[in-house]
């Protein structure tokens, strides 16, 4: 169940953005430290607190990727997400959303590790809906968000 939960905060604090962004100088260099020690030469780091969770998001650039890390204050790394190409999406997750969704294009793709557990959260939309999922290499995959387009914004 904590690891439901945590994946859920996870999940939502990616796709919502919801939490307010820290400036790195009010990061401890605790927190500095260990980002630097994992993802060595990472650029672009962005921190958000999730203080009623005690964990810190950082967002930034490593290896010319787009990747997310979850550390509890104390520094130790909780979890991480990079975005991927949906073709690099494990083959039984793609044919079930084409499967499901056929007629949605994939938008976004996070891979999520957590304990030794990969995820994966995809953004898919059409012309009426914008849906996010959670699916998991078991084949497991859930609705985590849906919400209607605004049809009355137009370019």
């Amino acid at each position: 169940m904590k690891n439901l939960f945590l994946s859920l905060l996870m999940l939502i604090s990616v796709v919502t953005y919801a939490n307010h962004p820290e400036p790195g100088d009010k990061v401890s260099p605790r927190l500095k430290a260990a980002l630097e020690k994992e993802f060595t030469g990472a650029r672009g780091i962005v921190w958000e607190s999730m203080d009623e969770h005690q964990l810190y998001h950082a967002r930034f650039i490593y290896n010319n990727e787009r990747v997310n890390a979850f550390f509890a204050k104390e520094g130790e790394l909780v979890a991480t997400g990079r975005y991927i190409d949906p073709a690099n999406m494990p083959m039984n997750i793609a044919r079930q959303v084409a499967n499901k969704y056929g007629s949605y294009e994939i938008q976004d793709v996070i891979e999520y590790s957590r304990n030794g557990e990969t995820s994966y959260v995809i953004s898919i939309h059409n012309d009426k809906h914008r849906v996010v999922l959670e699916a998991y290499s078991s084949g497991n995959m859930y609705v985590f968000k849906k919400e209607k387009k605004n049809s009355s914004a137009k370019l």
